[in-house]
């Protein structure tokens, strides 16, 4: 049995952390005009809702990318990411590696992601 269910905690300064790596290591990586495959276990889900009682009930995310975000300016990868997941999903949506991997990824690249918890494929 899997308990773990990320959406508690998403947002938390290690996801901050985390994601702001991703988003700036894919956009370094796709600036070469070479195809590449992102490959990613224990993926979760694409879009958290930082309003849903999970993620309120620990409030990591108010210690985390609500005091994070404004450290970011508007250039930086992770800024757009979260600025594109916000413009599709809502204001209160948080960008999981799949989006911000799927939205940093150029037509001819690979995107292959696995999860072993059912409720957090969607």
């Amino acid at each position: 049995m899997l308990s773990y269910q990320h959406l508690y905690h998403a947002g938390n300064l290690a996801d901050v952390h985390k994601h702001s790596a991703l988003a700036w290591m894919l956009d370094y990586l796709t600036r070469k005009d070479k195809p590449l495959s992102y490959i990613e276990t224990h993926a979760g889900r694409g879009v958290y809702d930082l309003s849903a009682p999970e993620a309120v009930k620990t409030g990591e995310a108010a210690a985390g990318i609500a005091l994070a975000e404004s450290v970011f300016p508007p250039d930086h990868p992770y800024r757009q990411r979260l600025d594109e997941a916000r413009a599709g999903y809502g204001p209160q949506a948080y960008p999981g590696s799949p989006l911000i991997a799927a939205l940093g990824l150029r037509e001819g690249d690979t995107l292959h992601l696995a999860e072993l918890h059912r409720q957090e494929v969607a």
